[in-house]
């Protein structure tokens, strides 16, 4: 079986950070989960291509959770605006009933500006590319279960895998000038994946619910940089409003 999966993702995620913060240009990701194995919907073993796009532009300084003008906290630098343009393919292959693997390979069309504070003078910096991300291999184990009393199919599973240094670390704008880390497409580092889920569907309801965490730790470090340790959680409802058209609702917490 093959299923080609197109789709657009527009959402309002959750984000937990742990301690203080100082203002810092960087990547951003829509974390809303994509994953149909989690849908209530029986995965057939083949092949299936899931292509989606997010736009997230980054234009209001934030120091905590209080809005903050450009420059209003004195840096080195002050951040202006970031906006992430990503393109994300997945292809994913069920071997069959139990396992299955998915191969996730992002592009990064990025844009940066900031104000370079530098003996008195205000210079814009700014960045502009198009470059291929991380890779990740994501490997599962699924389990399948009928409810007892009354209908209902639960499915369960383990996910395990890699985040591979695909992506470049070494990006530098026109002037020459080196990205900040946090700015790259890739983060130089190989991380590890582990993760588990949960989800019931229930057939008298035209529904399902779903539950899942991920947690990625990187495992080396690369030019002095090392990112943190990051967890997602993922809770969602989908409604089968008919048989092409589906309704969901999510709420995607990630901690890092």
């Amino acid at each position: 079986m093959k299923t080609f999966v197109p789709s657009i993702v527009v959402a309002v995620a959750a984000s937990l950070h742990a301690g203080m913060t100082q203002a810092s240009c960087g990547s951003a990701f829509c974390a809303v989960n994509t994953n149909w194995n989690l849908q209530g919907i029986a995965p057939e073993p083949g092949v299936r291509l899931d292509l989606r796009y997010e736009y997230l532009n980054q234009d209001q300084p934030m120091a905590g959770g209080d809005k903050v003008a450009v420059g209003q906290i004195k840096n080195h630098h002050d951040e202006v605006r970031t906006i992430n343009r990503n393109y994300v393919g997945t292809l994913d292959y069920t071997i069959n009933q139990d396992w299955g693997v998915a191969l996730t390979a992002p592009v990064a069309d990025r844009s940066h500006t900031n104000i370079h504070n530098h003996h008195g003078e205000q210079l814009q910096d700014e960045w502009d590319f198009t470059k291929l991300g991380d890779i990740r291999v994501l490997g599962r184990y699924q389990g399948y279960s009928e409810g007892k009393e009354k209908p209902s199919f639960n499915f369960y599973g383990l996910n395990f895998g890699l985040k591979l240094p695909a992506g470049s670390w070494d990006v530098r704008n026109a002037e020459g000038d080196l990205a900040e880390r946090s700015l790259q497409p890739g983060t130089g580092t190989t991380d590890l994946l582990l993760g588990a889920y949960y989800s019931n569907y229930l057939p008298s309801l035209n529904s399902s619910w779903f539950i899942q965490g991920l947690w990625q730790k990187p495992l080396n470090s690369r030019e002095d940089y090392k990112p943190g340790a990051r967890i997602g959680i993922d809770l969602g409802y989908r409604y089968e409003a008919s048989d092409k058209i589906g309704l969901m609702l999510q709420l995607n917490a990630l901690y890092r």
